[in-house]
C-alpha cells in the first residue's frame, strides 16, 4: 500500500490510498531534472505553491533565473488542476513514481525537444481534455530553463496498461 495524492478538477488536492501493481519506476533512477519535477509537482499538491522549501529548490535548479521557473510553474500546476482527469501523484519523499508522473516527465521533454505533436498527446492524456496553449507554453519555459543549466529530459517509456478484449458484442455495437 502507498498513499497517493491526486490533482484534478475541482480539487487541488485528495489522499487516495492505493496498492501499486507493478507500475510505479523508483525514483532513483531518475536524473536530477526528472526528480526535481515529480517533487515539485508533489510538494505543491501536498504543501502550497507558495511552500518556502519549494522556493529553495527551484533557486537552486534555475540559479538566477528562479522567479522565471517558479512563475511557470505556477501556472502548470494550475492549468492541470483544471483538468478532467484525477492524476495520480506520490506523497513527497516516496521512493515510487506513478505513471501519471512519468507522463508528466514525458510531457516536459517532448517541450524540451521542441515536438509539439508528441507532447500534445500527453498533455490530451494527462488533462483529459484538449489542453489550453498556455499550458505548451509554461512547460516550454521550464524545459528551456532546466536545458540552459545543463538539464536534458529523457523520453521515459510509459508502463503498459493491460486492456480487457472487447466482447463480441461491444465489436457487433462498435461496427
Amino acid at each position: 500500500m502507498n498513499c497517493n495524492y491526486n490533482i484534478g478538477k475541482g480539487h487541488i488536492m485528495q489522499a487516495d490510498i492505493k496498492t501499486d501493481n507493478g507500475e510505479n519506476r523508483d525514483i532513483r533512477t531518475l536524473s536530477y531534472a526528472e526528480h526535481f519535477l515529480i517533487w515539485a509537482v508533489r510538494t505543491s499538491v501536498a504543501c502550497s505553491v507558495q511552500c518556502r522549501t519549494l522556493h529553495r529548490e527551484f533557486s537552486h535548479a534555475f540559479g538566477g533565473q528562479e522567479s522565471e521557473g517558479i512563475l511557470a510553474f505556477h501556472s502548470i500546476v494550475s492549468l492541470l488542476a483544471k483538468g478532467l482527469r484525477k492524476l495520480r501523484l506520490g506523497r513527497p519523499g516516496h521512493i515510487e513514481t506513478t505513471r501519471d508522473e512519468i507522463a508528466l516527465l514525458a510531457l516536459f521533454a517532448a517541450a524540451q525537444k521542441g515536438n509539439e505533436d508528441r507532447f500534445l498527446a500527453h498533455a490530451r492524456w494527462i488533462m483529459g481534455k484538449e489542453p489550453p496553449e498556455a499550458l505548451y507554453l509554461a512547460v516550454l519555459v521550464m524545459a528551456q530553463l532546466l536545458e540552459a543549466r545543463g538539464y536534458r529530459l529523457r523520453d521515459l517509456c510509459l508502463p503498459v496498461v493491460s486492456r480487457p478484449e472487447p466482447s463480441a458484442e461491444t465489436l457487433r455495437r462498435v461496427h
